[in-house]
């Protein structure tokens, strides 16, 4: 007798997106209420991951992606079906999702992207009473990439990386920011370098992503340099008159070591402006 069932055999290994990471979210905990109002209502957009507030919907990144930079734009409002939401919503809710494509492709280099809603708990919704919209960027063969080796769970990088990366893009595409406000920091957050008494800009390019703006420009001084995070103030809506700031942890090349000097996270913060110093607490408070 045929199985009602359609053999799952028959999906070949690269039609499948395999995240065993996400087991974290399936057998966890639940978080108490609903974890898109409780991020709304968050005064830390950083700790929440939003990376973009708009008047009826904002945009989030997903603790728990089926890649790096899966994306969520959720509604203000507690609904579960589209139909529910008001035209201003719906309208806006699409605006980002075209939008924040065009930001993941330049700052993800991804191939493609998955675009998609699942309403209902029977069409997979893990959190159904507020309905959301994924956008997960793809890469061309990523659906083979087998995230586990030798028991252990390899990710291409940290949250904290991927949200600087996405919300510096939304300061330069939605506010038009011109530069961005960079913090090098010692691999061990001991110091940092300056710039005649102030931490360094740099431009920004229309055609190259801020956080590879950053890295390309700084990579000829280092010996190594990663980016940890934003350095920026926690609240998204200070983007529209505030600098994307990012701190990366930056050890000078043996050459530039006479022209980059490090200094005391204490000496820093006497010498350093206002805006310069809440950037290098911000960055001391999350990454040290």
């Amino acid at each position: 007798m045929a199985s009602s069932v359609a053999d799952d055999t028959a999906i070949s290994p690269n039609q499948r997106l395999w995240t065993p990471w996400r087991m974290a979210y399936v057998t966890g905990t639940a978080e108490p209420g609903c974890v898109f109002c409780n991020a709304l209502a968050s005064n830390d957009d950083v700790g929440s991951l939003i990376v973009h507030r708009g008047v009826y919907a904002f945009v989030i990144l997903n603790l728990y992606p089926y890649n790096t930079g899966h994306l969520m734009v959720v509604p203000n409002a507690h609904v579960r079906d589209p139909a529910a939401l008001s035209s201003g919503a719906r309208a806006e809710m699409a605006e980002l999702t075209a939008s924040f494509c065009t930001g993941l492709r330049l700052v993800m280099g991804c191939d493609g992207l998955n675009i998609g809603m699942n309403l209902g708990s029977a069409a997979g919704a893990g959190i159904a009473d507020h309905l959301h919209q994924h956008i997960v960027p793809r890469w061309t063969g990523d659906a083979n990439f087998m995230p586990i080796v030798g028991g252990t769970k390899v990710l291409p990088e940290l949250l904290p990386a991927t949200y600087a990366k996405i919300r510096a893009e939304v300061a330069r595409q939605k506010f038009a920011a011109g530069s961005v406000i960079v913090l090098l920091m010692a691999p061990d957050r001991s110091g940092v370098c300056l710039s005649d008494e102030a931490l360094p800009r740099l431009p920004v390019a229309s055609d190259t992503s801020v956080w590879r703006t950053v890295l390309n420009a700084i990579a000829p001084q280092a010996a190594a340099c990663e980016l940890l995070g934003w350095g920026g103030a926690s609240s998204t809506v200070s983007d529209a008159a505030e600098l994307p700031a990012l701190a990366i942890s930056f050890t000078p090349s043996v050459a530039a070591t006479a022209t980059c000097r490090l200094w005391s996270l204490g000496e820093a913060g006497s010498l350093l402006p206002d805006d310069d110093r809440a950037v290098l607490l911000n960055a001391v408070s999350r990454f040290a």
